[in-house]
């Protein structure tokens, strides 16, 4: 009876432990993955942003173009 009540423990403590270290596990890939989506998002920013930054670069570009060939015009 003793050995019966022993071995319900045991199964019962390594149920707890099982539990809590699948939470944890679980915890950790769901804590990665927001972290790999939230990165892949700031990429997807970044992209845009230096996309952005790159048409206003060009479109100064061109702009300082045409006031030098303007006043070249003028002289």
């Amino acid at each position: 009876m003793e050995m019966l009540i022993i071995l319900i423990a045991l199964i019962i403590f390594a149920f707890i432990v099982y539990s809590v270290y699948a939470g944890r596990t679980a915890k950790y890939s769901q804590r990665k993955r927001a972290f790999e989506l939230k990165e892949a998002h700031m990429n997807r920013s970044m992209d845009r942003l230096r996309s952005e930054i790159s048409l206003i670069e060009d479109e100064i570009k061109k702009t300082e173009f045409q006031i030098t060939e303007s006043f070249d015009d003028i002289k």
